[in-house]
């Protein structure tokens, strides 16, 4: 949304805005121009010759009430994206239950050391640069995310799937109308559709597609990583290539195993756009990560403190298989577990998600758009956890942040887990930690 909110300022349209409580987003905003505020102000609109709102949104929400009442015409995000995208000569949307927001970084990088005229939609903060980068009109890249089917909303010249798994339970009642919304975003590409060739959703494709480029490690994929090497503690050298053939050597600058995918997505796209493999290789291996993906926040007690976004049970298990990677002490992990309907219908995968962490610590759900009638609540998950590893539950950042303070040593990794609030916690212990 935000950076949505940035694009329209540079195209000089008055743009205001508002958020349920003030944040770093918000405050981000403002520095653009534009007048944002926290809570309801519903009489702000009256001036509005266009209300734009997340899915996210509830429809009992004041603002946008108001807009209807008044006959302000109200667009949901994902189609207003859609019909932005219209005005750029090639889309590349990048889909996927884990990973949209670290491809969509490294295709930005990849563009730009292209030196192309490209505008870049990202989900996320690359330090120094934002989630909105814009430098033309020649490409769009864009994150595609399949809640409420937002994606369908996208007809891209470059389709990217990373992998498919269950994380919107809101929205699809069972795995195979996930795998459906797949298909259909697959169908609604204009030209190629890059496919993780190693995940369970490729192996359940019944399309007919003449237009899937496949990825993976495995030996049937187009795209393919070689002589994976861990040139050291928890970061990967790989080689490309393309076809059976050797195209490129890389070295990524980001951790952890997953992002070899990731980049093997990327270089995909990027091929199929006609950039160099030299310009690819420069790209990937300038990009060092984004703000919230295994984001290296500082030292507390000598501990390295970690914040991650991650809040399902296959990027928890992904981002502690990278922190092991690092060698440490110990691993403490906390974790704010992120809407009641996800806690619920991912429980027995979260149980089982933290066995290589030491120490385990459950902050209080950030609920989002649900109540605790739709599902589970981090006290129920903390419940059924603490039979099987040390476990503490808390409800106020403050108790939390003392803690972990006093239990966190030299040689160890925090880890902060989620996609809430939980964020806040890594200033905190940097700056009350002894």
């Amino acid at each position: 949304m935000s950076a949505l909110a940035k694009l329209m300022v540079l195209l000089g349209k008055k743009v205001t805005g508002s958020d349920l409580v003030y944040n770093k987003e918000l405050e981000g905003l403002i520095e653009w121009g534009v007048d944002v505020w926290a809570g309801h102000q519903p009489d702000k609109l009256a001036d509005a010759e266009l209300v734009v709102y997340t899915a996210a949104v509830p429809d009992t929400d004041p603002e946008l009430t108001f807009a209807r009442e008044h006959g302000i015409p109200a667009v949901v995000r994902h189609h207003f994206l859609g019909e932005i995208a219209k005005d750029f000569g090639s889309v590349i949307a990048v889909s996927g239950t884990h990973g949209k927001t670290t491809t969509t970084g490294m295709l930005a990088g990849i563009f730009e050391a292209a030196g192309e005229a490209y505008t870049a939609h990202i989900g996320g903060n690359i330090p120094n640069s934002g989630n909105l980068i814009y430098k033309g009109y020649d490409y769009f890249i864009t994150e595609a995310c399949e809640y409420k089917k937002s994606m369908l909303s996208l007809s891209p010249d470059i389709a990217v799937i990373l992998n498919v798994e269950p994380d919107h339970p809101d929205t699809y009642d069972n795995i195979g109308e996930l795998y459906k919304s797949f298909e259909e975003f697959i169908a609604k590409a204009k030209g190629s559709a890059v496919v993780n060739r190693d995940c369970g959703y490729y192996k359940t494709l019944k399309g007919k597609y003449n237009n899937l480029v496949t990825y993976g490690i495995g030996e049937d994929a187009r795209i393919k990583a070689e002589s994976i090497t861990e040139y050291k503690n928890g970061y990967y050298g790989f080689v490309i290539s393309a076809d059976g053939s050797p195209v490129t050597k890389i070295r990524l600058s980001v951790p952890g195993h997953h992002n070899v995918y990731n980049a093997l997505a990327a270089y995909a796209a990027a091929m199929l756009c006609g950039l160099s493999a030299e310009a690819i290789k420069k790209g990937i291996e300038s990009f060092t990560g984004m703000e919230r993906r295994f984001e290296i926040k500082g030292k507390m007690n000598k501990a390295l403190v970690v914040v991650d976004y991650a809040h399902h049970p296959t990027e928890i298990k992904a981002v502690i298989d990278t922190a092991k990677s690092f060698r440490p002490s110990r691993i403490l992990a906390v974790f704010q577990p992120h809407t009641y309907s996800r806690t619920k219908q991912l429980y027995n995968e979260f149980l089982s998600c933290f066995e290589k962490a030491d120490k385990l610590y459950i902050f209080k759900e950030y609920p989002a758009r649900e109540t605790p009638e739709m599902g589970k609540t981090a006290l129920d998950l903390y419940k059924g956890l603490r039979a099987r590893k040390p476990c503490q539950y808390f409800g106020d950042i403050i108790s939390l942040a003392k803690a972990i303070s006093s239990q966190a040593a030299e040689g160890d990794i925090v880890l902060i887990l989620g996609a809430g609030d939980i964020a806040l916690l890594g200033e905190l212990l940097l700056t009350t930690g002894r």
